[in-house]
């Protein structure tokens, strides 16, 4: 997308919309998972993958130690000011690869390797090393294999880079948030615009082929003025290949460190939603494309390019062009996707810890997807990567006419197309400029889990 209409959006439609949804990194979405399915389904689910000859994998690492935590955090984290735990979690790291790499048999390479957390460079450089030899030693990257890691460059040395690049990863993404220092001090992550720049120079110099920002609105004493200036800022001096805008989840319910934020000073409604708006025209006025919900990448990135061409996925790490069948997930409270089921780790250190130490992989919980689920999932990750929904597809690709099967979700479509939402026809939908500010609004429609959740309490963060 080269260009950016606001001229459809106002606080009126803002105040109509902006409710609490999913963010739709998995359909069914992660408040549906059942600790009905545990080790014994997801053996099962391994063991059907592992048929499937040697189709790449795509690995999620969670690594979730940090030295202190950002009031801002929704990450699941471990907070360790102190060395050493780390090490012994390293170990049980090594002994859930090898009960994974037991159960999927001569399936082993692949395509797409993630590391996250936490703050996966509060490893050292050596046990970066360790740990990502631990890793191909048992599941083998491909030629053309995409290897990221998330970083925080507070707590990145300039030896953890060269590290990384020389290990094969090659694309890195850095947390910044705001480079306000007033923002930075309400969250307590203060990070100097001069260090952020410092490595991601470093980062070109060694080699990385793509440097990734991540950037976040809403954050208390966030202005329009003020965030202008910080995307400015990071367009002139970092100039990243692609930069993530997320949205704030306020999630005190879950979350109980946020309640440490002043919220009176957080950016709510329409004020928040002026914050996006206005990163997003400075990010396309400096030629970048707005690939979908918070997502914006430089036209020669690999991920525009997989816009013009229809390329682009979803899944627990965002968006990607490098699809895999099936997605592991490695670590405490990681998520996997394998052969029509999604997994979750266990959330405490302790007992994943003695799950892995008994031989046990250490799954808490997780979901079946029925071919409803799936005709779903499908349905809404179209929306998502594409902007459109060819009901014809729909039909095609699932045996179901579209326009019986899902009637009440294009009914309730039928008031976001008169606001200027989406455009139905006899063909289907497609998301107009100002619905893409909408899009998980535009993809409730189709979740058939949303209504038995309403009486439940909050569960999702708001939509804006």
């Amino acid at each position: 997308m080269s260009e950016l209409d606001l001229s459809g959006l106002d606080a009126e439609l803002l105040a109509k919309y902006d409710r609490p949804g999913p963010r739709y990194t998995s359909y069914p979405t992660a408040p549906q998972f059942s600790t009905d399915f545990g080790e014994t389904a997801y053996r099962e689910r391994l063991r059907e993958a592992a048929r499937r000859g040697d189709e790449p994998l795509s690995m999620y690492v969670h690594l979730p130690f940090c030295h202190e935590r950002c009031t801002f955090c929704g990450c699941n984290v471990v907070i360790s000011p102190r060395r050493g735990p780390e090490e012994g979690y390293l170990d049980t790291l090594e002994r859930e690869l090898d009960l994974l790499a037991e159960a999927l048999g001569d399936r082993r390479s692949i395509n797409q390797l993630h590391w996250g957390g936490g703050t996966p460079t509060y490893l050292s450089p050596d046990q970066c090393e360790r740990l990502f030899g631990a890793i191909t030693d048992r599941f083998p990257l491909t030629g053309d294999a995409e290897v990221a890691i998330e970083v925080d460059p507070c707590v990145t040395t300039l030896e953890h880079l060269a590290t990384l690049a020389r290990l094969g990863f090659n694309r890195i993404s850095m947390g910044l948030q705001d480079t306000d220092p007033d923002v930075q001090r309400a969250v307590r992550r203060i990070q100097p615009l001069e260090l952020t720049r410092e490595h991601v120079d470093e980062a070109r110099r060694l080699g990385f082929s793509s440097v990734n920002i991540d950037l976040i609105y809403g954050l208390p004493r966030q202005t329009e003025a003020s965030f202008r200036r910080c995307v400015r800022s990071v367009v002139d001096e970092l100039a990243p290949d692609r930069l993530a805008c997320f949205s704030y989840a306020h999630v005190p319910w879950i979350k109980p460190h946020q309640r440490q934020l002043d919220e009176a000073s957080l950016p709510r409604g329409w004020d928040k939603l002026r914050l996006f708006t206005t990163a997003a025209s400075e990010l396309v006025e400096a030629g970048y494309t707005f690939v979908g919900f918070d997502h914006f990448a430089r036209p020669g990135d690999e991920l525009a390019r997989a816009l013009a061409e229809g390329r682009v996925h979803r899944n627990f790490m965002g968006y990607t062009v490098m699809p895999a069948a099936d997605q592991v997930g490695i670590g405490v409270t990681s998520i996997g996707d394998v052969a029509g089921a999604y997994s979750a780790n266990l959330k405490k250190l302790a007992a994943y810890e003695r799950a892995v130490a008994a031989g046990r992989l250490p799954v808490e919980r997780g979901l079946v997807r029925s071919r409803e689920d799936e005709l779903r999932r499908a349905v809404i990750h179209r929306l998502i990567c594409t902007l459109r929904l060819d009901l014809g597809w729909v039909e095609s690709a699932f045996g179901v006419d579209p326009r019986e099967h899902f009637a009440d979700a294009l009914a309730e479509l039928g008031p976001m197309a008169a606001d200027g939402l989406v455009e139905i026809d006899d063909a289907g939908l497609a998301v107009t400029p100002t619905g893409r500010f909408f899009l998980r609004n535009l993809c409730m429609p189709f979740d058939a889990y949303l209504g038995p959740m309403a009486a439940g309490g909050p569960t999702y963060s708001r939509t804006v």
